[in-house]
C-alpha cells in the first residue's frame, strides 16, 4: 500500500513525456538540424556563415553546435520529428533534479512525510504546466536543465559543504557547447558565492547563527566555471558571448518571444500562472514565518532559512523574466524551492489521517491521469488555445513542405529571396544548393540594419526592386499569412509570376508573366512519419491518429489569399465555398464581408458603394453572430463603421478585435486612424486621443518593428505633444527613407528643425 504514494510521481513523468511529444512546428529547428548535419559531414564546427549568400563567410559563433549534432543524429536515424525524444529525456532529467531539490527541504517532523507526498507532485505539476510553453524541442532545453542542476548543487552545498560542488565545472563545459544561455551557470555560481561571503561576514559579526566557514570552494568554483567556458571551438571568444546575447535581447525586435513585460504579447496565460505560483509559494512562507516561536529578527530568520545567495538569485531571475517572454520559465524553475516548501507549509497545517492521505493520493492520481488523457487527445491544447499538437510528426500546416516539394519537382534553381519564417525549412530540405537571403539565426549573422532592409523590401515594392537589382533573385518564397504588400506586387506588377501557393507559402518565379496560367490554391498534404516515431505515438496513446488535413478550411485560406492580392472575383468564389462549410461557416461569411467591402472601395457611385458596404456589414455581423469571439469579423465591421464615418463605433470594434487578438496589426493601425479624426477636431479630447494613438502605434511597432509608416506617425504624434525627445528619436530613423513623399520629407525636416535637430 505504501507504493501507492509513488503513483502521482510516475504520472508526473508520464505527463512530462506527453508534453514533449509535440508536432514539429518550430522553424528554428530546421536550420539547427541542417547545421548538425553540416558538422557531421565536414567533421568540424563552422566558424563562418555557410548558409546565406548575403553574409557568406561572416564570423559565426555557434554555441548550440552540440545540441545540433545530437538533433542531426536523431533526425537521420528516426526522422526530424524524433528530435522531441531528446526533449522528453531532458525534461525527465529536469524533474529528477527538482525532486532532489525537494529532498533538501525535508525534516523529521511527524506529519512531514504526508505533506511531502502531496506537496511534491502538486509543485512538480504546477511547475511543469507553467514551463510547458517552452517545451518545444529547441536547444534551450539544456539551459533549463542545467539551471536546475546548478541550483541543486549550490543549494546542497549550502547545507553540507562537499567537493561534489566541483562537478559543476565539467557541466559548465558541456553547457557552453549546447546553448548560448550558458552564462546563467556563471551568474548562479557568482550570486551564491557573493551570498556565502555575505553570510560569512554576518556570521563573524554574530548576526547569524552559522558555522563561520570561509567560502573558499565557491570562490574556486566561480573561477573554474569562468575558465570552463573557453573549452569550445571558439575558445576565448565565447567569454564575451553572454554580453552579446544580452544586447541582442534589446536589439532584436523581430521575434515576439523576446518582447518584455511592457508589451501586450508578453502577458500570456503562462505568465499569469507564474504569478499564481509566486503567490502560492509566498503565502506558504508567510504562514511558516508567523508560526515561528523563536525570537529572531525577521531578516535573520529569512537568511538562515533560505540563504542570501538564493534570495539574490530570485531577484536576479525575476528581473530576467521581465526582460523577455521566453525567460519566464527560468524564474519558474528557480522559484521551485519556494513553491514546494510553501505548499508543504500550507499542507502541514491541515490535520490528516493515513486514510485521508491515501484518499488524496488516489484523487490526485485520477486528476493527473485525466490531464494526461487531455494532452494525448489534444484536448489540453484546444482548451489553452495553443498551436501545439500531441504526436511526433511534421505538420505541413506550419512548415513550407508544399513549396519545397514544388521547387524540387519543377527543378527551380538559382538565388531565392525568402523570408526568415520559410527559409530554415528550405535550407534543410533543398540542401546543399539552397542558400538563404535571411534566416532565423538572427543577429548572430544578420545585423539589425539588415532586418530593417528586409522589412522595407516586404513593405515597399521599390525597396524590393532595389534589392533584386543587386542580388538578381531567380525566385521568391514568401510566408502566405504575412507580407501582403510584396505578395500583391509580385502577383500584379513585377516580372515574377505565381507558381504555387498553399496555407503556408507562395512561390513566385521570375519570367514572362504573359505565359503564366492561373494557379489553384493547393491543399496541405501529410508528411511521412518514421516507423519509430509512429510506434512512440501509439505507445503513449493507442488511439493516436495523425493530423487530419481534411479538416482544414482551405477555401477560407484561399479566399483570404486572393483578397490579399486584390483578386476579388476569385476570392468570392472561394469564400462562397467556405461559407458552406458545416463547421466553420463563420469564416466564409467574414471572407464574403471582406470581398464586398473591397468591392465597395472600388466603386465611385455613392449609392452603389453604400449598398456594397451594407452587404459587407451583413456578412460580418452574421459571422459575429455565429462566433462572437472571431476577431477578424470585428475588424471587418469596424472598417464598415469607419467608411460610414462612425468613428466611435469603428474604434470600439477595433478595440474588441485587439482584445480577442492581441497580435492583429491591422486593428492597431485602424484604431489610430480613428483617433486621428478626433485629434483633428482640436477640442478638449484631442490630447487624450493623441496619447491613445501613440499607445496603439507603439503596440503596432512591437508587432511590425521598424515599419517606416509607423515610425513616421509616432514621430509626428509625439511632436504634437511637444515631446521633442521621442519625436526626434522616431523621425531620425526615417528621415532618409526613400519611400517618403516630398511633403512627408518636408514635414520631417520641419519637425526636426523645431526640435533643434
Amino acid at each position: 500500500m505504501k507504493q501507492i504514494h509513488k503513483l502521482p510521481l510516475l504520472l508526473i513523468f508520464l505527463i512530462a513525456i506527453a508534453f514533449s511529444f509535440k508536432s514539429f512546428r518550430e522553424p528554428d529547428l530546421w536550420w539547427q538540424i541542417r547545421t548538425g548535419e553540416w558538422i557531421l559531414d565536414h567533421h568540424k564546427v563552422p566558424k563562418q556563415d555557410v548558409f546565406s549568400y548575403t553574409f557568406a563567410e561572416t564570423r559565426w559563433i555557434n554555441v548550440k553546435w552540440g545540441s545540433e549534432v545530437v538533433d542531426a543524429l536523431l533526425s537521420r536515424v528516426a526522422g526530424p520529428e524524433s528530435v522531441f525524444l531528446l526533449q522528453a529525456l531532458v525534461i525527465c532529467l529536469l524533474l529528477f533534479f527538482l525532486i532532489k531539490i525537494s529532498r533538501l527541504y525535508q525534516s523529521n517532523e511527524k506529519n512531514e512525510s504526508r505533506a511531502l507526498t502531496i506537496a511534491l507532485p502538486i509543485s512538480l505539476l504546477l511547475t511543469l504546466i507553467a514551463a510547458e510553453y517552452r517545451i518545444n524541442g529547441r536547444p534551450e532545453m539544456f539551459s533549463h536543465l542545467f539551471t536546475v542542476t546548478f541550483l541543486f548543487f549550490l543549494l546542497r552545498h549550502r547545507q553540507k559543504l562537499s567537493n561534489k560542488i566541483f562537478w559543476l565545472i565539467p557541466l559548465q563545459v558541456l553547457w557552453a557547447n549546447m546553448h548560448e544561455a550558458f552564462g546563467i551557470g556563471i551568474v548562479l555560481t557568482g550570486i551564491f558565492c557573493v551570498g556565502d561571503w555575505i553570510e560569512y561576514i554576518l556570521t563573524k559579526r554574530k548576526l547569524l547563527n552559522r558555522m563561520p566557514e570561509m567560502p573558499k570552494k565557491l570562490t574556486l568554483l566561480l573561477l573554474g566555471t569562468i575558465a570552463a567556458v573557453i573549452f569550445n571551438p571558439n575558445g576565448l571568444a565565447l567569454l564575451i558571448k553572454p554580453l552579446n546575447i544580452l544586447g541582442q535581447v534589446y536589439a532584436n525586435k523581430f521575434t515576439t518571444e523576446l518582447f518584455d513585460f511592457r508589451s501586450p504579447e508578453y502577458w500570456q496565460w503562462n505568465v499569469f500562472l507564474a504569478i499564481a505560483l509566486l503567490v502560492i509559494g509566498k503565502a506558504g512562507w508567510l504562514l511558516h514565518f508567523f508560526s515561528q516561536k523563536k525570537e529572531k529578527a525577521k531578516i535573520t530568520f529569512i537568511i538562515e532559512e533560505l540563504g542570501v545567495g538564493y534570495l539574490l538569485t530570485l531577484l536576479a531571475f525575476f528581473y530576467l523574466a521581465s526582460t523577455a517572454y521566453r525567460n519566464v520559465i527560468f524564474f519558474v524553475l528557480v522559484f521551485y524551492p519556494i513553491l514546494f516548501t510553501g505548499l508543504k507549509f500550507l499542507l502541514k497545517r491541515i490535520r490528516k489521517t493515513p486514510t485521508y492521505s491515501l484518499l488524496i493520493t488516489l484523487s490526485l492520481s485520477v486528476l493527473l491521469f485525466a490531464l494526461y488523457a487531455l494532452i494525448v487527445s489534444n484536448k489540453y491544447y484546444q482548451l489553452t488555445n495553443s498551436r501545439d499538437r500531441f504526436g511526433l510528426e511534421v505538420l505541413s500546416t506550419f512548415n513550407p513542405t508544399g513549396a519545397a516539394d514544388f521547387i524540387q519537382q519543377h527543378h527551380i534553381k538559382g538565388r531565392c529571396f525568402s523570408d526568415y519564417l520559410t527559409s530554415s525549412y528550405l535550407l534543410w530540405k533543398l540542401q546543399p544548393e539552397f542558400k538563404t537571403f535571411i534566416d532565423l539565426r538572427d543577429l548572430d549573422i544578420f545585423p539589425a540594419e539588415f532586418f530593417n532592409t528586409f522589412a522595407e523590401a516586404v513593405t515597399f515594392p521599390e525597396s524590393f526592386e532595389k534589392l533584386d537589382s543587386t542580388f538578381h533573385f531567380d525566385y521568391v518564397v514568401l510566408y502566405r499569412p504575412q507580407f501582403a504588400s510584396l505578395h500583391s506586387f509580385l502577383f500584379h506588377d513585377s516580372i515574377y509570376h505565381l507558381r504555387f501557393v498553399d496555407a503556408v507559402a507562395a512561390v513566385f518565379q521570375k519570367g514572362d508573366t504573359a505565359d503564366s496560367v492561373p494557379v489553384e490554391f493547393s491543399p496541405c498534404k501529410s508528411v511521412p512519419t518514421s516507423s519509430f516515431s509512429a510506434i512512440c505515438n501509439k505507445a503513449l496513446n493507442p488511439f493516436y491518429q495523425p493530423y487530419n488535413y481534411s479538416g482544414i478550411n482551405n477555401d477560407y485560406l484561399a479566399a483570404t489569399y486572393y483578397l490579399q492580392l486584390g483578386e476579388l472575383d476569385r476570392a468570392e468564389e472561394y469564400a462562397l465555398k467556405a461559407a458552406s462549410n458545416a463547421v466553420e461557416s463563420y469564416k466564409g461569411n467574414e471572407a464574403l464581408g471582406e470581398v464586398y467591402y473591397n468591392k465597395a472601395l472600388r466603386i465611385t457611385s455613392a449609392d452603389e458603394r453604400n449598398k456594397l458596404l451594407h452587404t459587407a456589414g451583413t456578412y460580418y455581423q452574421q459571422s459575429i453572430n455565429e462566433k462572437n469571439d472571431f476577431a477578424a469579423a470585428h475588424l471587418g465591421i469596424g472598417a464598415i463603421y469607419f467608411q460610414q464615418q462612425n468613428y466611435k463605433m469603428a474604434l470600439n470594434s477595433f478595440e474588441k478585435c485587439m482584445v480577442l487578438d492581441k497580435s492583429n496589426l491591422n486593428a492597431y493601425i485602424f484604431a489610430t486612424e480613428c483617433c486621428k479624426y478626433f485629434i483633428n477636431l482640436n477640442n478638449a479630447e484631442s490630447k487624450n486621443y493623441t496619447e491613445k494613438a501613440i499607445h496603439y502605434y507603439r503596440k503596432a511597432d512591437r508587432l511590425n518593428p521598424d515599419n517606416p509608416n509607423i515610425l513616421l506617425n509616432l514621430g509626428f504624434l509625439y511632436y504634437r505633444l511637444n515631446d521633442c525627445d521621442n519625436s526626434s528619436a522616431y523621425l531620425l530613423r526615417v528621415e532618409n527613407f526613400d519611400g517618403l513623399s516630398d511633403a512627408e520629407k518636408k514635414q520631417v525636416k520641419d519637425c526636426l528643425r523645431q526640435c533643434g535637430k
